[in-house]
């Protein structure tokens, strides 16, 4: 195919051709607003697909991870600029009247979030401490990318939208699944994940999706139920022991919310809290292996053996250099460094196993922005978990139960897994909620 592309008559064929489609588009979306609105969530479902960090092609080359990516071409990271730059281009009529008073919106965001906001800030500064400052701000270019396109999704579409975006994403994740199952040498399913903790996470929450959907929807029963099926055989296949436990969480989170929504709202918020602190609790023991649960009743989960070996190690490291604002964003794992590394040799001893990243989201925080990040992280996150309680008293019910549904969803796989902050679609769903409960309770307070 290359070959072909070097083609000089062939190129520019290939080039007017796409010329000829961008133009069509542009003008069908002009034209026909349900065609740009479907178009649009098309487009914004492909993009969220390769920030999930997929590895079928042609996602991996889509993935805003290669705009830092030491090994990545420069022909690689201009065909991803000229991919989302059509992409825009062909929406252009569309974005003209969606993207309208962003300016108030994103104050009105980050009024009702301040911390989130001081966190970008320490985010977006970052790169002045790192010791890689420009692999360091090119990546925080590549985080203000999904960043913005993540304010754009909690501005534009409702929770109704959100929830049907939610579910056909992970509907063909599982659907992937079951044709391409990608089995590891240990018999795991991977899925299209290239390794099993992040397909079984993912087929948890597919399973808890799309069987609420079943009970919401009678005239879609069947289908959910079939989803919900596909995604459970993919959750045992795929050998993890902890997504099976968050899977019993998200399910029975479900159930709980329907009972929290009758409650005051100060009385919500303790109960939701005493709801998290159960689940982690849970965490906990699935975490620290104990084998009436999890040799005995899940099967064992390996990968769950060793964290707390190295997770001290990265917090000395941390602590010895700038432990208030931490190495800068994608400053922490660079094994291309070598010596220079800052987190070599951190190795489990029992094994000699070299963890390529915490295993942890809130310790890649902080190992990225440090104690002071986390700070703000934190206080946003409990900032967000009463807004969505105060929401989900007073909206219909489940779709206003979303946000903590997310919430839940993020924290609790992120106690064995990375991904809470950087390309991941937590990051991106993190910021959607955030930016749906400040547009949704400010304007809820004016028609009070």
């Amino acid at each position: 195919m290359k070959d072909i592309l070097k083609v000089p008559m062939f190129a520019l064929m290939l080039l007017c051709f796409a010329v000829i489609v961008l133009v069509t588009i542009y003008i069908l979306v002009a034209r026909h607003r349900k065609f740009a609105a479907t178009l649009e969530k098309i487009f914004v479902g492909i993009f969220f697909l390769a920030v999930t960090g997929i590895l079928a092609m042609p996602f991996p080359k889509l993935n805003p991870n290669v705009l830092y990516n030491v090994n990545t071409t420069p022909p690689t990271i201009i065909g991803q600029i000229a991919i989302y730059g059509g992409m825009m281009l062909m929406l252009f009529p569309r974005l003209t009247k969606t993207t309208q008073k962003t300016v108030s919106i994103v104050i009105k965001w980050i009024a009702g979030d301040i911390f989130l906001g001081l966190f970008l800030l320490t985010m977006t500064l970052s790169g002045l401490w790192s010791q890689t400052p420009e692999h360091t701000f090119r990546a925080i270019g590549a985080m203000w990318l999904i960043t913005v396109v993540s304010i754009y999704v909690g501005k534009v579409y409702s929770w109704v939208e959100i929830y049907g975006l939610l579910r056909w994403l992970t509907g063909l994740l599982a659907l992937w699944g079951l044709v391409k199952p990608n089995a590891s040498s240990d018999g795991c399913w991977t899925g299209v994940f290239g390794h099993k903790n992040p397909f079984s996470f993912q087929m948890a929450n597919t399973a808890s999706l799309w069987i609420l959907y079943a009970f919401k929807e009678p005239k879609y029963r069947y289908l959910s139920l079939f989803i919900t099926l596909i995604s459970l055989v993919g959750l045992q296949k795929g050998c993890s022991g902890a997504s099976r436990i968050l899977t019993v969480i998200l399910i029975s989170f479900w159930i709980y919310l329907s009972l929290l929504k009758r409650l005051p709202v100060q009385w919500a918020f303790v109960s939701f809290i005493l709801f998290l602190a159960v689940s982690i609790g849970i965490g906990i023991v699935v975490l620290n292996n104990l084998e009436a649960i999890i040799v005995d009743g899940l099967g064992k989960d390996m990968t769950l053996t060793g964290r707390t070996d190295f997770w001290p190690l990265i917090i000395d490291r941390i602590n010895q250099n700038n432990p208030i604002f931490g190495y800068g964003v994608a400053g922490f794992w660079q094994p291309w460094r070598g010596l220079e590394n800052p987190a070599y040799g951190i190795v489990v001893a029992k094994t000699g196993f070299v963890p390529p990243h915490s295993h942890n989201g809130f310790l890649d925080l902080v190992c990225q922005l440090g104690w002071g990040g986390l700070l703000l992280f934190v206080l946003s996150f409990f900032n967000n978990i009463f807004r969505g309680v105060k929401y989900m008293t007073q909206e219909s019910f489940p779709e206003s139960a979303l946000p903590l549904y997310l919430l839940t969803f993020m924290l609790m796989t992120n106690l064995t897994e990375s991904g809470l902050f950087g390309i991941s679609t937590y990051w991106c769903w993190y910021v959607v909620v955030s930016v749906k409960l400040s547009l949704d309770t400010t304007a809820k307070n004016n028609q009070h």
